[in-house]
């Protein structure tokens, strides 16, 4: 594989394309950092999920079962420990933020430094996530705040239509004793209409703000390993990179759900599906279980080629807009007229000077 891949701009297809390059090239050192964090918090994933399982269908068949209300104490006991597993489930999500953000630095800086013809060792990419995660974590914070507020402001923009058009409808008289005449029937079906519209287009504006934000944002973590970055300038130069191409983002990003969902989704639900054939109705918590785990080790898969795909997308946003190939090209060739410069018989620029 060549040094750096992006000669110029690449179509959605050759940037897929290229990340499937890129992940074959790399696949034993990609895939070794994701196992090393993904595999054990699988396995710590899947046993905590299967015991808060089996604690829940116990508890609820004592509960069935018993012909006399339930004490105080068998009460307490339950409260206990949903209690517990709420809080074990809840330290794991904590981990699971910090193991993936760790995990996604690391493989975003192993990318970068295999498009430019480099090999960085596990443990150097690993520090390099250990040392950024903080920034990560600011950043991911920042991100999901501004999509909360912007689908919160659309949100209050449709209740307060809604009941606008509630209003109205009362102030023209729109009523059940209307619908007798054919005239209060046909305003009464146009309202449904009106209504059953407006639900799906109110989904379509809740979720295109968080959408938009997403297109705009979905290179802000190479940005921020790919330069000593803090989580805001991260944000704002991922959002300068995106413009003009945010359509072109959210196409990209279709086409790695699609992808992910070939790799991840589907085989995981057969999975699911053959288990819950197989295991009795009595075990369900076996099914909850390995389908955990599962889900989670197919991510060690998945999550080196989806950052790959993102840090190409990031070089490529950057030569459209840069002309970062151009930049690339003058530097090897001031690098290679540097090394050419002592093979010229001892004879520099002073040397031709002097003839």
């Amino acid at each position: 594989m060549s040094a750096f891949p992006i000669s110029g701009p690449l179509s959605l297809g050759d940037l897929l394309d290229r990340s499937f390059r890129l992940y074959r090239a790399r696949f034993a050192l990609f895939v070794g950092t994701a196992a090393l964090f993904l595999v054990p918090l699988a396995l710590v994933s899947g046993l905590l999920t299967g015991t808060f399982m089996t604690s829940y269908i116990d508890a609820l068949g004592a509960l069935s079962q018993s012909v006399e209300p339930p004490s105080e104490a068998m009460l307490i006991g339950l409260f206990d420990g949903a209690l517990n597993s709420g809080v074990m489930l809840l330290l794991l999500s904590l981990v699971s933020v910090a193991v993936n953000g760790i995990v996604s630095l690391a493989l975003t800086s192993q990318c970068i430094d295999a498009l430019h013809g480099r090999r960085q060792p596990m443990g150097q990419s690993i520090a390099l996530g250990w040392r950024r995660l903080w920034t990560f974590v600011r950043m991911s914070i920042l991100e999901g705040l501004a999509a909360g507020a912007a689908t919160l402001a659309v949100g209050l923009v449709l209740l307060v239509l809604f009941l606008l058009f509630i209003a109205a409808a009362g102030i023209f008289g729109l009523s059940l004793d209307s619908l007798d005449s054919p005239a209060g029937a046909v305003a009464a079906v146009g309202a449904v209409i009106v209504l059953i519209c407006g639900y799906f287009l109110g989904i379509v504006l809740v979720i295109a703000p968080a959408v938009y934000l997403a297109a705009r944002w979905i290179i802000s973590v190479p940005v921020l390993v790919d330069g000593e970055w803090r989580a805001r300038e991260a944000l704002r130069r991922s959002w300068g990179l995106t413009e003009g191409n945010v359509w072109r983002s959210v196409g990209y990003s279709v086409l790695l759900f699609l992808v992910g969902a070939l790799v991840i989704s589907m085989p995981v639900a057969v999975f699911q599906a053959i288990l819950t054939v197989l295991v009795p109705s009595g075990s369900q918590w076996v099914v909850a279980t390995a389908t955990t785990a599962f889900s989670s080790l197919f991510s060690v898969l998945w999550l080196p080629f989806n950052t790959g795909a993102l840090v190409l997308l990031y070089y490529d946003l950057r030569v459209r807009k840069e002309s970062y190939d151009l930049e690339l090209r003058i530097d090897q060739m001031a690098a290679g007229l540097e090394d050419e410069t002592p093979n010229a018989g001892g004879m520099g620029i002073a040397g031709a000077g002097e003839g």
